[in-house]
């Protein structure tokens, strides 16, 4: 009987330590309560997503598209075949433009209910949707109009699928969401960052140019092949303004 109650006992303290265990917290990562209600960690995330959105310096067939560099160019001499660009950002990867912009939407969803201040909330928001109005600009360069992913979509089960299923919007739907995004990047971000560690963050200054950018590649022929004045009078509205952002 003894023996049994000495069984007893350490099969019990056995599932008492086996949940200790399991109830542990994972020290080597953080949660996203403590990511959006602390500015240094919501600050990482925002330092991530420039990490994964800035261009790099171009290399292979496109550096030698340039005419500093000759060589060899499949695109300038007609021979691109149709496995000579792998992916233009539809694949499923976390590393091409929609799996770039899901990690955009999962911060623009989770910061405005975490405890940083409204402030600071606005200016990190205004970098993070400068980003996405910069890769679906990627997208609608190459396709026109796209799926506009506004949020985090769920990614098992056949509702998810169902759901994810988002119909292609106009190209002129499209570029007006992302003047939309830009528009808050200028109004919630500063003309110049006071802090020099901060120098080299984007500005109100360069959203601006970026949306005149965009709407003057709007109003060209690309896009605009029968010629709409109004096109071309938004685009000059929107430079116009940008460099008063840009230069005072």
């Amino acid at each position: 009987m003894k023996k049994h109650w000495i069984l007893a006992a350490l099969f019990g303290f056995g599932l008492t330590s086996c949940e200790n265990i399991l109830d542990k917290t994972d020290l080597s990562a953080f949660n996203e309560e403590q990511v959006f209600n602390d500015t240094l960690l919501a600050k990482g995330y925002v330092d991530y997503v420039y990490d994964q959105n800035l261009p790099t310096w171009p290399s292979g067939d496109f550096l030698k598209c340039t005419d500093e560099i000759g060589g060899e160019s499949r695109f300038f001499e007609g021979t691109v075949q149709v496995n000579t660009v792998q992916d233009f950002g539809i694949g499923v990867n976390a590393t091409n433009n929609y799996g770039k912009i899901r990690s955009i939407n999962q911060f623009l969803a989770k910061l405005p209910d975490g405890g940083l201040s409204e402030d600071v909330k606005k200016r990190l928001m205004g970098q993070v949707i400068f980003f996405r109005a910069f890769r679906y600009w990627d997208l609608v360069q190459l396709y026109g109009g796209v799926p506009m992913v506004l949020e985090p979509l769920e990614g098992v089960g056949e509702e998810a699928k169902e759901e994810a299923a988002i119909p292609r919007s106009s190209t002129s739907e499209s570029i007006a969401m992302i003047v939309k995004d830009l528009d808050y990047s200028i109004a919630s971000l500063p003309g110049r960052w006071n802090n020099t560690n901060d120098w080299g963050r984007i500005t109100s200054g360069a959203a601006a140019g970026f949306k005149g950018r965009i709407l003057l590649h709007f109003a060209s022929p690309q896009f605009n092949p029968n010629d709409l004045p109004e096109r071309w009078q938004a685009a000059y509205d929107a430079n116009k303004k940008g460099d008063r952002a840009a230069f005072g």
